[in-house]
């Protein structure tokens, strides 16, 4: 009996040991608010190819996301309104999408009547730059091309309504920018 119990006991210390030494692998991971978003070339759907830093200059709001992917899904219609609402002052919002098949991707545009640019990224290379843990994921990137924000999972929301997380980080970046912009 006594075997027993040391054999479990050693056992159970080896197992929260593994369990300890691959949750730390993910600590830490990819970029962290205040980082220098990293750069990446990804093509677009019409084939042509697109740079993050493109973008310097810009608050970019980069969604990673796939079309099978239910809250990706879910959350399309708050990127939408996010586009809407903040593109015509200066806020790029850029989906990635993680899908094997551009034409797949095409098609849930398409369908879905998505209204930001979308890139391709087959292989997950961006995604991995970005150690996401798995789709849906948002960073907010000012316009030095520093990360301010990363939400892990859909964006909070309201209905289609992006919640004031999301709405006051933004306003907050916007409001830098026109600062600024206005001068001494």
């Amino acid at each position: 009996m006594k075997r027993s119990s040391y054999t479990h006991s050693v056992a159970a210390a080896l197992l929260s040991l593994v369990v300890l030494a691959l949750g730390g692998c993910k600590l830490g991971r990819g970029p962290q608010p205040g980082d220098l978003a990293p750069d990446f070339v990804a093509p677009r759907l019409d084939g042509s190819v697109q740079k993050l830093s493109n973008y310097r200059g810009s608050v970019v709001l980069l969604n990673l996301w796939a079309t099978w992917c239910p809250p990706c899904i879910a959350e399309m219609p708050v990127l939408n309104r996010l586009a809407e609402k903040y593109g015509p002052r200066g806020v790029v919002v850029l989906g990635v999408a993680g899908d094997d098949d551009p034409e797949a991707v095409r098609r849930f545009v398409d369908q879905r009547g998505v209204k930001f640019e979308v890139l391709l990224d087959p292989g997950g290379a961006v995604g991995t730059q970005y150690g996401i843990t798995g789709y849906p994921e948002t960073f907010l990137v000012d316009r030095e091309g520093r990360l301010r924000e990363k939400f892990i999972g859909p964006l909070p929301a309201v209905g289609d309504e992006p919640a004031p997380e999301i709405t006051g980080a933004l306003e907050a970046l916007i409001g830098e920018r026109e600062r600024l912009a206005a001068g001494p």
